[in-house]
């Protein structure tokens, strides 16, 4: 690349060190010599790691006054940076987006999950009012689509739907794991601990967390639970169950540490996310990053990628999410049966290493970037 193409990455959103954002896209590009900004917004200041320069607008910790303070400042940040390509990754985004648009430059939305369906789940939201805010959404994000470059989508479905919007350029990255070689570790320790029961992810009632912790208690295995809580009313119902005290609760854990703090402790992973508009046709990536961490999965039924990932691998167990007596009889299986148990971690391990890996969609961002600043 003789000269650098500068990619300016915009998040009001999500973290700085991302998994998708920050370790995959961004990482990719930086390698490849591409001239890569992040712009967030946490308040923890600016920063440069691995290449990528991080510009930091500040935290607003205030949900209105993070869409339009948060926003309008990355707008202004991002403009005043004169990219080649803007590549953001926030509904709230797509106002802002289509006004950075040129005519000599790229601006592309990363439609990370199924934003107008999203409204239909969200359990903050008045039941009166979500059918509302997904139509309402819905024409946000048609109108707002066509008026950039282009769309990437982390899911087929997803890429079906801005087809439906007659838009030209749309390219999906599925959210696969990087692969890294950390399997002996996480065997030598497996063998010398008792049976612990992982999941990492966002801590919602849709996403199992309930039952998650009922089942393992009835396992009598323990459950490390990684992330965080939205809604703190919930939070302090998870809390107060008795069960809870069956569970080593982590919080967020950094992306890098989490092979070591949690996956290397870990007999099994649980994906048990319940049947929502957003879900059914997700690509869950705490399945496949168990599978890479050779954790045997027990998983939800109701998650079209987690069902026939599992039952084509071999790499675990499906269960109906809802069913508590059925997910601990899962969990027990795993644990009590260590032959089984090694054939599941082995196979999911053999998947990720030769299929769903980041490798293939790291070439995919790249020929697609390649594409655009081609024509």
């Amino acid at each position: 690349m003789s000269e650098r193409i500068k990619v300016v990455h915009i998040t009001t959103v999500h973290k700085r060190f991302d998994s998708r954002i920050f370790y995959k896209e961004c990482s990719s590009l930086a390698n490849k010599s591409y001239e890569v900004f992040m712009i967030v917004a946490d308040g923890k200041g600016d920063d440069e790691v691995s290449g990528v320069k991080i510009l930091d607008v500040g935290l607003e910790t205030n949900r209105v006054r993070k869409l339009f303070v948060s926003c309008y400042k990355a707008y202004k940040k991002a403009k005043g940076l004169n990219a080649d390509i803007y590549h953001f990754h926030d509904p709230d985004f797509l106002p802002w987006g289509k006004r950075i648009k040129q005519r000599t430059n790229i601006v592309l939305f990363d439609s990370h999950e199924d934003f107008p369906s999203l409204m239909l789940q969200r359990s903050y939201i008045p039941s009166y009012l979500r059918k509302f805010l997904f139509n309402i959404t819905t024409l946000l994000e048609k109108s707002c689509t066509r008026k950039i470059t282009g769309v990437i989508t982390a899911t087929e479905t997803i890429k079906e739907k801005f087809q439906n919007y007659g838009l030209k350029h749309i390219q999906i990255i599925k959210n696969y794991p990087i692969l890294k070689p950390f399997e002996k570790e996480v065997k030598e320790i497996k063998e010398e601990t008792e049976p612990i029961a992982c999941y990492v992810g966002g801590l919602t009632s849709v996403r199992g967390v309930r039952e998650m912790i009922l089942s393992c208690a009835i396992a009598k295995v323990r459950l490390f639970l990684v992330g965080e809580f939205d809604d703190m009313e919930f939070f302090s119902q998870i809390k107060s169950l008795p069960q809870w005290d069956n569970v080593t609760f982590f919080g967020y854990v950094n992306h890098e540490e989490l092979y070591e703090k949690i996956y290397s402790q870990s007999t099994l992973g649980l994906v048990l996310l319940h049947s929502a508009p957003n879900h059914t046709h997700s690509i869950p990536i705490k399945q496949l990053e168990y599978m890479q961490a050779k954790l045997p999965v027990v998983c939800t039924s109701e998650i079209n990628f987690c069902k026939e990932i599992t039952e084509k691998t071999g790499c675990g167990i499906v269960v109906n999410p809802l069913d508590i007596e059925e997910t601990a009889k899962a969990i027990m299986k795993i644990c009590q049966d260590k032959s089984l148990a090694k054939q599941m971690s082995e196979k999911g391990y053999e998947a990720t290493t030769k299929e769903y890996n980041w490798i293939s969609q790291e070439t995919a961002l790249l020929e697609f970037y390649q594409t655009l600043t081609t024509k």
